[in-house]
């Protein structure tokens, strides 16, 4: 993951043919480790996924790379409709924040029947769902345990603090990111998960700084030409628990590098599985075998895990790496033919 996009400077600049560029074959087999077999999938249009290692165990960091027969304007233009190209078949619910944020932003946010009957019994240290203790406590006052209606209670709550986190975060930026006492780990600041996951992925400040700063010091930087939206989501994955997670996702073509633009979605909050999350799409322009214009689009996903099992008969990081590898070539999937 360290080495993984430094290469895309060069990529960027080569000339592209109907074959891949001798610079990006480089990168595609030093850097990610792809053969000669997973190389020609690629060629002939097959989505490839990839695990790579990472140096923290708790991290989890996956590549996948597919071309679409569409130009990169075309296909960035449809990254900017964001009421459209957010969805996904695996997205159950989906809500873009206004500015400033409203109830109606979250009107559809609900709390599953799951995690209902586990906020009972949640506390500091001990609980499913990932939330700081102070939240805790305000549940636990808040809600009246033996009403009939506890999961609209909990809705109420949820929905009250998606707007109040996405308002605090707009003025405050990471210093506003919740911080996570559920389970086995106390104190843990999702601002801090999230830099130092970023330190670990050098290309972004390497090849383009100004992302990189941007990503790292919102609101106090701007990023000039880039399109942005804060989201909330509801996702099902196979194997796991259905995740509702903030999303700051940001469209930019950065001048530095001629012939990409980079989709980057930074992880705000998630209440299940992961402390931090960085998605970044590379879509890449590409001349295709007919010689009309395409697009390589490069996706590397990298996410921090809370402290789950990983070994024995409760293998449940496992579990999690199998269902984002196969959402992963979903996605690319997907993607190659919704264009």
């Amino acid at each position: 993951m360290i080495k993984s996009l430094v290469l895309l400077g060069s990529i960027a600049a080569a000339p592209l043919h109907a074959q891949a560029p001798a610079q990006l074959v480089t990168f595609l087999r030093q850097s990610i480790g792809l053969d000669s077999a997973q190389l020609a999938q690629v060629e002939r249009g097959e989505g490839v996924v990839k695990v790579l290692d990472t140096e923290d165990r708790r991290d989890v960091a996956l590549f996948g790379i597919i071309t679409a027969d569409v130009a990169r304007d075309v296909y960035v233009a449809q990254a900017r409709d964001f009421r459209n190209s957010l969805r996904a078949p695996s997205r159950t619910h989906l809500g873009i924040f206004s500015d400033p944020a409203s109830a109606a932003d979250v009107d559809a946010v609900t709390i599953s029947m799951r995690d209902v009957a586990d906020m009972k019994d949640c506390r500091p240290g001990d609980c499913v769902v990932k939330l700081p203790a102070v939240d805790m406590r305000r549940i636990h006052e808040e809600t009246n345990w033996n009403a009939d209606d506890i999961q609209a209670q909990l809705g109420a709550y949820a929905r009250r603090r998606l707007v109040e986190y996405i308002t605090d975060y707009r003025k405050r930026g990471d210093s506003a990111l919740a911080i996570y006492d559920d389970r086995g780990r106390l104190n843990v600041h999702a601002s801090e998960a999230f830099a130092g996951m970023l330190a670990e992925s050098p290309y972004v400040y390497q090849k383009i700084p100004s992302l990189g700063r941007y990503l790292a010091a919102y609101p106090r930087e701007k990023l000039a030409g880039a399109t942005e939206v804060l989201y909330w989501s509801e996702d099902a994955m196979p194997r796991l628990r259905p995740i509702l997670s903030v999303t700051h996702q940001v469209v930019y073509t950065p001048p530095e590098l001629p012939g990409v633009t980079l989709i980057a979605a930074k992880q705000l909050y998630a209440n299940h599985y992961f402390e931090a999350a960085l998605d970044v799409t590379c879509v890449v322009d590409r001349q295709g075998p007919d010689g009309k214009p395409g697009s390589y689009v490069l996706v590397l996903r990298r996410y921090r895990f809370d402290n789950m099992p990983s070994g024995g008969l409760i293998n449940i990081r496992g579990r999690a790496v199998g269902a984002l590898r196969d959402q992963m070539l979903a996605d690319l999937r997907r993607q190659k033919v919704a264009r």
